[in-house]
């Protein structure tokens, strides 16, 4: 996730098709949200909307899951979610 908020979603594109391909499937889930904003950033929108669906049946957190569904509905719609100040906030997690 830190690549694809810091300006090279496209370069860590493959390490985030590696990580989710080599994750047990407990673990995926995370890795599929980090690959979702990566594939959201590059232009794969059916991608992103895929990996941040695959997120949320695992994430328990109200907070986050609501915000993944804003982000599915916003691409859905044709919208881009992740604007500066989305991406701001994601890197002070």
């Amino acid at each position: 996730m830190f690549g694809s908020l810091n300006g090279s979603a496209k370069q860590v594109l493959f390490a985030c098709e590696n990580a989710v391909s080599l994750a047990p499937d407990n673990d995926a889930a995370e890795y599929r949200d980090s690959r979702g904003l990566a594939k959201a950033l590059t232009g794969d929108t059916a991608g992103a909307i895929d990996d941040f669906q695959a997120y949320l049946k695992s994430e328990s957190s109200a907070e986050q899951k609501a915000r993944r569904q804003r982000w599915i509905d916003a691409l859905r719609s044709g919208q881009n979610p992740f604007t500066p100040k989305e991406l701001e906030s994601l890197k002070n997690e």
